[in-house]
């Protein structure tokens, strides 16, 4: 629905209580929001008397009943905007307590020795050693990403395959940590790798430098295999096996984060979702995430083969959340990391880490120091486009970077309020949009809404959430999940 302000036809003082808001029909009740994030789930009678401005100030439908607030206290009722919480709303929710980019992936090589199906980031073969950064970019890399004011930073390893060029991981952890006695600023380092080449030794390394591990496991083994070929053996086993020792030393004390193992979802995904649960559960991770494909790289070439649409991967993820409910019901701990980003903006105002922001809160690194507005945009450059390119570690300061045209386009064309079709969304204050994705496949920053596939994905899975929201036993199970946010 468009956004409603005084609508015609009704009686007064309706113009002096409906206050700016969306409006979405989701079964048979009417969700609205506001800028400000807020949200409530009335019914159509209700809505009706809301929109007819027959509500007074003690209604339980404008104060609320017990815990529950009303529409006075969620800023829904105009002649009576409490402009303090707003303004409180409102300052991280348009970036007004930046402190600068705090994610920062790091690319130590192209080369890998997987051949994966989907793989977004044109690798090369692992003979090519002229595709692995050097020491000397590495220094200039770390020195750029120091020079962020930011008092949290995210180191995030990733390639090709970057533990095939395991010395200068080990330098940059290295470096890093020694730059920051200096610096003093809150460090993490992440690995995303697919493990085949993880031993005793490295393990020891990563995690006496306090890195966290992520991987792929995309489900059983026939269906693991199918989608990421390992060019020198045996793709499922070298992941689990690799999993397992991480899983172990954290179960013997040793401090170490329980690793994440992502799971992209194919088309011969779709029917198996129950199945790639247990096989995540069943590790002993209670961590588990879905990747949806983008039309990007070698996806895009194999979309015949292994695409679907937005509305498949939508019943997809809906099937593999309910199965993750009725596990927690059961007394199994596991979670899903989309929908606790989703309902941590929903419920708590919360930003989340991607896709939004690019070149602001996040930048990405190649193998040769060019620098770019984030991880996709880099991609995209793999394939011809280097329209997020913004600079190069060796010639950049911090400023050429925030200055760059780029980042502003990409700051602008990434708010939901830039968009017209997202400005009258109900949807807007939880959502982004994203540019990289609207330039691989619509040819803009900006989009078009109307047939974008991020878009139309974005909005079924709210309306899951929000779906699920509403059943007093499967909402106790989400709002336990907030306990996972800092993870």
């Amino acid at each position: 629905m468009s956004r409603l302000t005084e609508p015609a036809g009704v009686l007064e003082p309706a113009p002096l209580r409906v206050a700016a808001h969306n409006a979405r029909k989701l079964g048979s009740s009417v969700l609205i929001t506001n800028d400000i994030g807020e949200h409530a789930v009335l019914s159509e009678a209700d809505y009706a008397r809301y929109l007819g401005g027959r509500i007074e100030n003690g209604d339980p439908l404008a104060v609320g009943a017990g815990k529950v607030p009303g529409l006075l206290q969620k800023d829904f009722v105009r002649d009576q905007l409490d402009f303090a919480h707003m303004a409180d709303r409102t300052v991280p929710r348009h970036l007004l307590d930046w402190k600068g980019p705090n994610v920062h992936t790091v690319v130590v090589t192209l080369r890998c020795n997987f051949k994966c199906l989907y793989c977004h980031a044109s690798v090369v073969g692992v003979e090519r050693t002229d595709k692995d950064m050097t020491v000397e970019t590495a220094r200039q890399v770390v020195d750029l990403i120091f020079s962020s004011p930011s008092p949290n930073l995210m180191i995030e390893f990733q390639g090709g395959e970057p533990l095939l060029n395991w010395p200068v991981v080990k330098f940059i952890l290295r470096y890093a940590k020694e730059k920051n006695k200096h610096h003093a600023r809150a460090l993490h380092f992440g690995l995303i790798s697919n493990f085949s080449l993880l031993d005793d030794e490295k393990i020891d390394f990563l995690i006496a430098h306090g890195v966290s591990f992520c991987t792929s496991l995309d489900g059983p083994k026939d269906l693991h295999d199918r989608n990421r070929i390992y060019l020198g053996g045996n793709s499922h086993e070298s992941v689990l096996a690799g999993l397992k020792k991480v899983v172990a030393r954290k179960a013997a004390g040793e401090k170490v984060d329980t690793p994440n193992a992502i799971c992209t979802v194919t088309r011969h995904s779709l029917a198996r979702a129950p199945e790639i649960v247990d096989q995540l559960v069943s590790l002993g991770l209670e961590r588990i995430q879905f990747g949806p494909l983008d039309p990007i790289g070698f996806a895009k070439r194999s979309w015949d083969t292994i695409g679907y649409t937005s509305a498949e991967f939508v019943k997809f993820y809906s099937d593999a959340l309910d199965y993750i409910i009725e596990l927690n019901k059961k007394g199994v701990k596991a979670y899903e990391k989309m929908t606790l980003i989703l309902i941590l903006r929903i419920l708590e105002g919360a930003h989340w880490r991607f896709p939004n922001a690019d070149g602001v809160a996040r930048l990405a690194y190649n193998h040769d120091g060019a620098v770019y507005t984030c991880e996709e945009g880099r991609l995209l450059a793999n394939e011809g486009d280097e329209f997020f390119k913004i600079g190069h570690a060796a010639s950049s300061s911090f400023q050429d970077l925030l200055d760059h045209p780029t980042v502003r386009a990409s700051l602008l064309s990434s708010s939901s309020n830039a968009q017209p079709m997202c400005f009258q969304c109900a949807y807007n204050p939880f959502c982004s949009v994203l540019p990289v994705y609207n330039q691989a496949t619509q040819g803009s920053v900006f989009g078009r809404m109307p047939d974008n596939g991020w878009c139309e994905k974005m909005m079924g899975l709210f309306d899951v959430v929000f779906t699920k929201l509403q059943d007093p036993e499967a909402r106790k199970i989400l709002e336990s999940w907030l306990e996972y946010k800092s993870r």
